[in-house]
């Protein structure tokens, strides 16, 4: 768990904002996952609207296991990269990214995943 000092989570969310106007206009109108004014509910509305008006023969529920704790660093800053050039918004990425984690007292450097629970996570 991801647990930001009070500076750091209201930077985060900035962050979080310019990045989520950024990428949303990639997005499909069927994706529904982390995105703003998206729920879980208007997921299950939607899935209900499509197999009640057209023939369905089968719907996937996929959970990939510990994706958020293995993903790369070095892949996701490529693909931060990729879209946004500000080099200071990068710099602060990878930060978040390295951070560490303490635990019973000892930090650990962080070396691939993301920190659970923080704002920057979705």
């Amino acid at each position: 768990m991801g647990i930001a000092a009070l500076e750091d989570k209201i930077v985060q969310h900035a962050v979080g904002t310019v990045l989520n106007q950024i990428w949303e206009e990639d997005f499909k109108g069927f994706s529904y996952g982390f995105r703003p004014g998206r729920s879980q509910h208007d997921a299950l509305d939607a899935l209900y609207a499509g197999i009640t008006r057209t023939k369905v023969d089968w719907v996937l529920d996929l959970d990939i296991r510990s994706f958020f704790d293995k993903i790369s660093h070095e892949w996701l800053i490529k693909f931060v990269e990729h879209r946004i050039a500000d080099k200071r918004i990068v710099r602060l990425i990878q930060k978040w990214l390295k951070a560490g984690v303490m635990e019973d007292g000892r930090w650990f450097e962080t070396e691939e995943g993301t920190p659970q629970g923080s704002v920057m996570t979705p």
